[in-house]
């Protein structure tokens, strides 16, 4: 007899009550908001044809997902099913809700849980429809007994406090886990929770650390977790871990970015986390008897490292780092090269400062040859310390002797002094001239027979060529062969004094 025009329900309004949205609206998703919306819509203005299918696609969901939200709400009360193919619901006002849940008021488990809930919360908190909804879901949806519900209940309050949020992340997270873990009483319960409560405890003292009086948040828990479940971190670790955040502004990323570079350079090795810190205060201190301010310890310095303690100790590394820190090339392949020269070489640990010592006067008595030949002749190579050694440990010369002889080489050998100093040394070995006084004899009889310069006119310029050896100038003076000149006494005198 009556109806409303075609056009009508676009101008209408749809009356929501302010029940629902107390009580209901708090614990409703967006999806299922959207359902309940546009079905109490089309209850007021029904059309024979329009089905549930129909209703997806007006609100652009997939029908399953509609199906879903309204099971919601039939477990809220304000939906009943009244057929099953096809679907159709019909919409019950908030105010004929008997109770919250869809077992029935005189339900005793139902009105003692409520019972328990409320006491938990020792009267300091109302709990609103959609909370105590929230509660029963995880009896009636997850299966979990009252009881472990309760458990879980005092654990959020302990934990996040009295006002924490039935319908929050963390909530939902924690009644899952119960599930997975098949909590079937209050002691599954309080076993599960109480490892739950050792990270909430270590969280809270990692944020004491940092000076932050908060309850952590649910990213920082998960973090936490992480570093104890998955990383294998004690709590203590994790605390000793914090000294390190004190480079940047502490934080959970912070700390997280900390451990994680813990766990990959302990990775294999067994080594602790003192040990991992020792290693990482042993590698700079490498680092700076290198030179090398602008590096730090990262997994190339690591892997660097442990590559030279694997041929040298510790303390022998450094000496080499020192030692290269001097020169001009210098870096960790350079470092590495020298550590596995000495190796080749069978140099022990012990061995291996008499070796440095006789490397550096080998290199600075080539050295000294060139500055008194006036010209880079000679490099400072394996082949020409190799002959420095002969002459000094097999041969016996002094590098003094060596400079005087090699003052007269330069003299009468432009292109290749080296060769001629060589062949002037040997010659003297093989005649058994170990003195000073009587190879200075020879080389002047020598000189005098076959120089093309006169041997005083040699003094002159070996004298000339030793001063460039910041010996100080001195004045020719003549000498008898087999007297040594007073400039090279001087020079012998200077070279005692420096040993």
């Amino acid at each position: 007899m009556f109806a409303f025009d075609d056009g009508y329900e676009a101008f209408d309004s749809t009356p929501l009550s302010n029940l629902f949205i107390t009580d209901h609206l708090p614990g409703a998703t967006g999806e299922q908001l959207k359902v309940y919306l546009y079905g109490l819509m089309r209850s007021l203005h029904p059309k024979a044809d329009f089905a549930l299918p129909d209703l997806a696609k007006a609100l652009e969901m997939e029908p399953a997902e509609v199906e879903n939200a309204f099971r919601h709400w039939e477990f809220a009360g304000l939906v009943v099913r009244v057929s099953e193919n096809p679907p159709q619901y019909r919409f019950l006002h908030p105010s004929q809700v008997g109770r919250e849940d869809s077992a029935g008021a005189e339900d005793r488990v139902y009105a003692d849980f409520m019972e328990s809930l409320y006491s938990a919360f020792g009267g300091k908190r109302d709990l609103h429809g959609s909370e105590k909804r929230k509660a029963w879901e995880w009896v009636e949806e997850l299966h979990l007994a009252p009881e472990v519900v309760l458990i879980l209940i005092k654990h959020l309050i302990r934990t996040q406090g009295i006002n924490f949020r039935f319908l929050g992340k963390e909530a939902n997270r924690l009644a899952l886990m119960l599930v997975d873990g098949k909590a079937a009483d209050a002691a599954d319960a309080l076993e599960i929770l109480g490892r739950e409560e050792e990270i909430d405890s270590g969280a809270r003292a990692v944020l004491r650390r940092f000076r932050q009086r908060r309850l952590p948040s649910a990213d920082e828990l998960a973090l936490y977790r992480k570093w104890r479940d998955e990383w294998s971190f004690t709590g203590e670790q994790i605390l000793e871990a914090c000294a390190e955040t004190t480079k940047g502004t502490p934080s959970f990323a912070y700390l997280d970015a900390i451990l994680r570079g813990i766990r990959e350079r302990t990775a294999g090795t067994g080594a602790t986390m003192e040990e991992d810190r020792e290693e990482q205060d042993r590698v700079r201190e490498m680092l700076r008897a290198l030179g090398l301010s602008g590096v730090g310890v990262n997994a190339g310095t690591l892997a660097a490292y442990r590559q030279m303690t694997e041929m040298y100790p510790h303390e022998t590394v450094l000496l080499a780092a020192r030692e290269l820190s001097t020169r001009r090339s210098k870096g960790l392949d350079v470092l590495t090269a020298m550590l596995e020269s000495w190796k080749e070489k069978g140099l022990a640990p012990e061995s291996v400062p008499d070796y440095i010592a006789a490397f550096n006067r080998e290199n600075d008595l080539i050295q000294r040859l060139n500055k008194l030949w006036e010209a880079d002749l000679v490099r400072a190579g394996e082949t020409s310390r190799a002959a420095v050694r002969t002459w000094t440990r097999d041969w016996g010369y002094s590098p003094a002797l060596i400079l005087y002889v090699a003052a007269f080489a330069g003299v009468n050998e432009k292109r290749s002094p080296m060769a001629y100093l060589n062949s002037l040394l040997k010659s003297f070995h093989d005649k058994g001239l170990t003195g000073e006084a009587e190879i200075a004899a020879e080389h002047e009889r020598w000189a005098r027979e076959n120089s093309a310069v006169a041997p005083a006119e040699a003094h002159r310029k070996a004298e000339k060529a030793i001063a460039q050896l910041q010996y100080g100038q001195r004045e020719y003076e003549e000498t008898k062969p087999g007297e040594l000149p007073a400039w090279y006494l001087q020079m012998l005198e200077d070279e005692r004094n420096a040993e």
